[in-house]
């Protein structure tokens, strides 16, 4: 039984279910927007990188290196060719998209230092005024890792991400420059401004946003969705099991019905069997007595009572004895020659099935029998027998209906259908289980699935 605790938990399952799922969905997609948002940005950051690089290495084949390398001292800084260098440099800048700043470095001494700078400058002392550009041979301590690898490698390097110094925070890319003689003489840098990069990174930001905005709308529906139909399965849940303990309730107070009738029956039966075995009258005695005996052995079988004994007997030798000769038996090559099991049931199911309780003849309609194995296991073996009738039902009830029908009348007031409810109900009471087929007008099929051990050692 339920408490209230234990209902109350049940009831917030199913929004517990939602939630969880509503987070699980979240965390997912939201993890591979960001992914794919990380990817998307890199790449364009990869893009401008290449194509910052292609522009300086071009520039840098402009640059005279038999000219710049004379500019070692500030002394130049008048020099028409200084100033004729710091023009050519200004024309390059202006050509290129977005680039702030083109200067050229040199190493000397394991420092770096300013040639050529003739880019206008920002206000970044914020004194109102614009910066001063560095100066010829002025030093420069805080040269990026890319600077300084373009100038001690003598190859194309570019900032791996933007790099913050005293000018400002830029995409810088560096490539060297050589005299007439092939000998390296210095860098021409060139600082991208961020604008490219940001208008470039805006419309992947917006469609991330999106993505993920849709994600968490999908999240709550689906979410949603998850709690009322848990919610909703849940109820159908409570109201099956509700059903299932109810047909429960019904099924055993049904089954005590049938054992207290049976036990009344068999009292009954009992005391109608002492009377016929103490009266004088011999012949009427007899055939009560042998009715009464039939009842007491169909109670018993309807209370499930069976006998404790069990032994290895050969099911096929056991049903060729109870039948006639003339009586054909297909045995099935895979039935083992030993069953363990009460030898005593099988016999009276079968006789039950093919005898004559009236007569104890064999049934005129009794054609054929098989007996095949089913469902074998490692201890276990399912015996099936059928059994094949050829005779007109018109005239008797049907084993059909007798068969479905626990509670038939016919079982009780019939002699023939007690024998056969007798049967039905010791089948059932060893767990097998009985089946009817008709196959046309005439002929019919009784099947039987009879459960018995593997033959033991004794």
């Amino acid at each position: 039984m339920l408490t209230p605790s234990s209902k109350s938990s049940r009831n917030w399952k199913p929004a517990i279910e939602g939630i969880l799922f509503t987070l699980a969905w979240l965390t997912l997609t939201n993890i591979t927007i960001y992914f794919i948002y990380v990817r998307a940005v890199e790449a364009v950051k990869e893009q401008i990188r290449e194509g910052l690089l292609r522009n300086v290495s071009a520039a840098a084949t402009m640059i005279d290196g038999d000219q710049h390398q004379k500019f070692i001292s500030k002394a130049f800084k008048n020099d028409q060719g200084y100033v004729s260098l710091i023009n050519r440099l200004e024309r390059v800048r202006k050509a290129s998209s977005d680039v702030k700043y083109a200067y050229t470095n040199i190493i000397k001494d394991g420092k770096v230092y300013f040639i050529a700078n003739g880019s206008p400058q920002g206000d970044n002392d914020k004194d109102g005024r614009p910066d001063e550009a560095p100066q010829l041979m002025d030093p420069y301590p805080d040269a990026g890792i890319a600077l300084r690898d373009a100038l001690r490698l003598q190859k194309p390097a570019v900032d791996r991400e933007p790099y913050t110094d005293v000018w400002g925070t830029f995409y810088s890319a560096y490539a060297p420059f050589k005299d007439s003689s092939g000998k390296f003489v210095g860098t021409l840098g060139m600082d991208l401004e961020l604008v490219t990069l940001k208008a470039r990174l805006v419309p992947i930001g917006v469609a991330a946003q999106r993505a993920a905005l849709t994600s968490d709308i999908l999240a709550i529906l689906f979410g949603a969705a998850v709690w009322f139909f848990r919610s909703r399965n849940r109820v159908l849940e409570v109201q099956r099991g509700l059903a299932i303990d109810q047909m429960s309730t019904v099924e055993l107070e049904r089954s005590q019905e049938r054992c207290s009738s049976a036990i009344q029956l068999e009292a009954m039966a009992t005391k109608i069997e002492h009377q016929a075995s103490s009266t004088n009258v011999q012949t009427s005695s007899n055939q009560t007595k042998d009715y009464a005996l039939a009842l007491i052995r169909y109670a018993r079988a309807r209370q499930g009572i069976r006998s404790s004994g069990g032994e290895n007997f050969d099911p096929v030798t056991l049903i060729k004895s109870s039948l006639p000769t003339h009586i054909s038996i297909q045995v099935s090559p895979d039935l083992p020659p030993l069953v363990w099991g009460d030898s005593n049931e099988l016999d009276l199911i079968i006789k039950s099935l093919c005898y004559s309780s009236s007569s104890s003849t064999i049934l005129a309609s009794l054609e054929e029998v098989n007996l095949t194995v089913i469902n074998e296991q490692l201890n276990d073996i399912d015996l099936a027998v059928g059994i094949r009738y050829n005779d007109s039902i018109s005239s008797q009830v049907s084993r059909a209906a007798l068969i479905a029908d626990r509670d038939h009348p016919e079982h009780v007031f019939d002699e023939n259908s007690l024998q056969f409810g007798t049967c039905v109900e010791l089948v059932r009471a060893i767990g097998g289980n009985l089946a009817h087929e008709q196959i046309n007008e005439n002929i019919e099929v009784v099947s039987l699935v009879l459960p018995f051990k593997k033959s033991k050692e004794i």
